[in-house]
C-alpha cells in the first residue's frame, strides 16, 4: 500500500504562532514542553464546512468520521480554461460512484476557479467531499460565480491547499481527512492522506 500526504505544513510565524507556556512541569529532570497556539483558519491545508456561508450550516465538529474516509477520484484540469465547469467534470470524470470524494488537480495553475454548475454537478452525483490545489474556489467577493452557495447548500465540505495531487491515479484510492474537531467553527486545519493499493 502506498500512502501519500496531501497536506502542507504550517509555517511558524506565518500560519501559526507558538508560545512556550510559562512554568513548565518537570518530569524525571526534564521540562515537559507545552505551547499556546494561535492558528489562522484559512492557512495551510484546511477543512471548510457549510457554516462558512450559512449560519445554520454544519460546523467542523458536525461532520461524521464516515464522511471523511471515502473512496476518491482525481480530476486533472490543466487546460487553459480558468473556469472549471460541469462540462469539465462530465468530460473528465463522467459517471462516478456516489458518496465519494472528488479532488481537482489544476497542475501549476493556481488561478482556476469553479462555476456554479460545477457545484450542481457535484451535488447531483452525491459527492461527500471535494478538494483542490487551486488557490481560490470562486472568483472572490466581487461578482462571484456562486459556487459555494450550491456546494454548501448540498452540505459538501471542501479541503483546500492540497499538494501532491499529481501523484494520484484517477480513481481506486481512499482519502482520509482529519480536521481538528472544534465546536462552533466552520474552518479548521486538517491532515489529508491518500491510500493507494499497490
Amino acid at each position: 500500500m502506498k500512502i501519500i500526504d496531501l497536506s502542507v505544513p504550517f509555517i511558524e510565524g506565518k500560519d501559526v504562532i507558538t508560545q512556550l507556556q510559562d512554568k513548565l512541569p518537570v518530569y524525571c529532570g526534564h521540562e515537559c514542553y507545552a505551547y499556546d497556539l494561535h492558528i489562522k483558519s484559512h492557512r495551510g491545508t484546511y477543512f471548510e464546512t457549510s457554516a462558512h456561508v450559512f449560519r445554520d450550516g454544519k460546523n467542523t465538529a458536525d461532520v461524521t468520521v464516515s464522511d471523511m474516509v471515502l473512496p476518491g477520484y482525481c480530476m486533472r484540469c490543466t487546460a487553459s480554461d480558468r473556469c472549471i465547469t460541469a462540462d469539465h467534470f462530465e468530460k473528465l470524470l463522467g459517471d462516478i460512484a456516489a458518496n465519494s470524494a472528488v479532488l481537482i488537480d489544476t497542475g501549476q495553475d493556481r488561478t482556476q476557479y469553479f462555476s456554479r454548475d460545477a457545484a450542481q454537478w457535484l451535488a447531483s452525483h452525491n459527492v461527500k467531499l471535494m478538494g483542490s490545489n487551486t488557490s481560490g474556489y470562486d472568483t472572490g467577493f466581487v461578482n462571484p460565480t456562486g459556487f459555494f452557495m450550491d456546494l454548501f447548500r448540498a452540505e459538501i465540505p471542501i479541503i483546500a491547499n492540497l499538494v501532491n495531487l499529481d501523484l494520484l491515479p484517477k480513481e481506486n484510492f481512499q482519502i482520509i481527512t482529519l480536521p481538528l474537531k472544534i465546536e462552533g467553527i466552520c474552518t479548521v486545519p486538517c491532515r489529508v492522506i491518500v491510500l493507494i493499493n499497490a
